[in-house]
């Protein structure tokens, strides 16, 4: 999934902005959101992003305190994710993720993303996880649901839902198990960038610290994890140095682990709040996948992906574009475009998304961790309907999704 920006958890006000600049559709004085910093609970979100796209698929809007473009229109956000001349996908990233995660494909371009998501996506392909994903995710979900024993209710953001996608990748690194809670400590406080640089840059320093060993004696011994998948890449004779393995793994918590943690809590909150539909797949095992897919439409964890355009003025659906200007990507308002998703705000367990889905961004950079991410949430699912089928939400207003960039709870208060 996507990652790499985190956003204010303080409301603060919108703008008024009179006579927006572009071209037809676009105009007029009226208020403009914040998506950087505005926290959107529950269906707001979703009520500003549908009343901005019946006006026009492309719309002016603000992002930290600046104009930007927003696309909520499924057409022209399809067509905005495979359009990387006008959307360059790395520029954004330079600037928000890449002071503190290092280089990665995700900030490369042409050739050269090619060239190093060749040498790094084979690490989601590695022996080590193929053993995740047929042993290691049910087992770290026992394990968490083990921890709440002699309990009849908890915060499951807190002890299921923030750590499962965490535990997963500390697994798959090969890190010792009474190291793994200080692990996900650097790794959840390396993502505060840019809100908090100084402890980003403070908990990447550990993390660096931490690891380096660990890849020299990979070089020496590899093993069957990630890490050693990472150091014997080989791609046309191309190998990783140890700074770009540090930077690929760092982008294993960027953009995989805070990612499917929101995807995780979003999935809880649809089945929960409305609880019929989690006794519908007590009673209907087969129709979980199904479930996930109509989450990752209805509250996808990542809502609104920002991006700059080309260094140049462009032209996008007849709104003309200044250069370098933060263009935000709103999936979960082409996700819910009723051109495309009948009855698009229903959470639907008979839908069939197909190829609809924008969630993990269609187009040369589709995002590679897709399949692990979906394997997580089925047995995480599956876990927990096992082991607490009578769980319950205590409080649906505190369980509600809440953001505009990453976007899920912050609290999921349950007892069973």
């Amino acid at each position: 999934m996507r990652g790499g920006f985190r956003q204010a958890r303080d409301p603060v006000g919108a703008a008024t902005i009179a006579g927006a600049k572009g071209g037809r559709g676009i105009g007029g004085l009226h208020r403009l959101a914040d998506f950087a910093v505005e926290v959107f609970e529950g269906e707001r979100l979703h009520r500003e992003l549908a009343s901005i796209r019946a006006r026009a698929p492309v719309s002016h809007a603000l992002f930290a305190g600046q104009p930007a473009i927003l696309i909520t229109g499924h057409q022209a956000l399809a067509e905005a994710f495979r359009d990387n001349e006008r959307f360059p996908p790395a520029d954004a990233y330079r600037i928000t993720i890449e002071p503190v995660q290092g280089v990665t494909f995700q900030t490369m371009e042409d050739e050269q993303h090619r060239l190093y998501r060749r040498l790094a996506t084979p690490a989601f392909r590695s022996r080590a996880v193929d053993a995740m994903e047929q042993e290691g995710l049910a087992r770290i979900a026992h394990e968490l649901v083990d921890r709440l024993a002699g309990t009849r209710q908890a915060d499951l953001a807190a002890s299921f839902t923030h750590r499962v996608a965490f535990l997963v990748i500390s697994r798959m690194l090969g890190i010792p198990a009474h190291r793994e809670d200080v692990f996900r400590d650097w790794a959840v406080g390396f993502l505060e960038y840019p809100r908090d640089p100084e402890h980003s840059r403070r908990c990447a320093a550990q993390i660096t610290d931490y690891l380096q060993p660990i890849i020299a004696q990979r070089r020496r011994e590899p093993r069957d994890d990630v890490v050693s998948a990472l150091v014997m890449a080989d791609a046309d004779g191309h190998h990783l140095t140890d700074e770009e393995i540090l930077a690929h793994i760092r982008l294993l918590f960027s953009a995989g682990a805070s990612t499917t943690t929101d995807a995780l809590g979003n999935l809880l909150y649809a089945l929960l709040s409305e609880r019929e539909r989690w006794e519908c797949l007590l009673a209907a095992p087969a129709q979980r996948g199904n479930a996930i897919e109509e989450l990752l439409r209805w509250e996808t964890p990542v809502a609104v992906l920002p991006r700059l355009s080309a260094p140049r003025p462009v032209e996008f659906f007849g709104v003309g574009i200044p250069p370098a200007t933060f263009c935000l990507f709103a999936i979960a308002a082409a996700n819910r475009d009723p051109a495309v998703f009948d009855d698009p705000d229903r959470f639907d367990l008979e839908r069939d998304s197909g190829k609809k889905l924008l969630s993990f961004g269609p187009g040369p950079r589709l995002c590679p961790g897709m399949h692990l991410a979906r394997r997580q949430l089925t047995v995480a699912l599956d876990v927990l309907m096992e082991r607490l089928p009578d769980l319950h939400l205590l409080d649906v207003d505190a369980a509600r999704p809440r953001g505009a960039i990453l976007r899920g709870p912050a609290r999921l208060p349950a007892a069973w």
